[in-house]
């Protein structure tokens, strides 16, 4: 699987994108692990139909666990140990009951690209709006978990990207979810 889409993304989001390996800040780590678990969480509260019990607790929605750092550094070598077992394990469930992954990947990474509300005719101001600017004068809405939205400039185009107060990218109302019936024909 390629990257380019995602470099795009982060790009869109106004976040950096690093050139070589580093821990991140505190809420750049918290986010990097909200985003990873809820989907593994998806997948398999949603996907495999498996709930997860933790201390007793059944996890069934995974958007709602909430996250802090521990106060100690970050460990670069369990960084990529554990990173590189999450995408062993992914490929071992594509592996193991045939999904095919890498279309889907592809088509998850164009739609995601579609969070970002482009600005055909747009001024030319990058950077954050008034909320009363929100709808970017094309009767854009967001969720209400949105925080701030902002213009970003990106190979000569405009984008509106709205996010929450962790930093998430939210799906502005011009959003569909992404369309995956035609891979699970065969």
């Amino acid at each position: 699987m390629k990257s380019d889409k995602i470099q795009q993304f982060i790009e869109l989001a106004g976040q950096s994108r690093a050139t070589r390996f580093q821990e991140g800040s505190e809420e750049e780590r918290k986010l990097g692990a909200q985003l990873l678990l809820s989907e593994v969480l998806e997948y398999v509260v949603h996907g495999l139909g498996v709930t997860p019990v933790v201390d007793g607790h059944p996890i069934t929605k995974p958007n709602d666990i909430h996250y802090t750092t521990n106060g100690e550094a970050p460990d670069r070598k369990e960084m990529l140990d554990g990173l590189a077992d999450v995408a062993y394990t992914m490929y071992w469930n594509k592996v193991k009951f045939g999904i095919p992954l890498e279309e889907a990947f592809e088509l998850v990474c164009d739609n995601n690209l579609s969070k970002f509300v482009h600005l055909k005719e747009w001024d030319g101001r990058e950077g954050a709006l008034e909320e009363d600017a929100w709808s970017c004068g094309q009767d854009v809405t967001w969720p209400e978990s949105v925080v701030s939205v902002e213009v970003i400039r990106y190979q000569g185009s405009f984008y509106a990207v709205g996010k929450d107060d962790t930093g998430k990218v939210r799906k502005p109302s011009t959003y569909t979810s992404v369309d995956l019936s035609e891979l699970l024909k065969n």
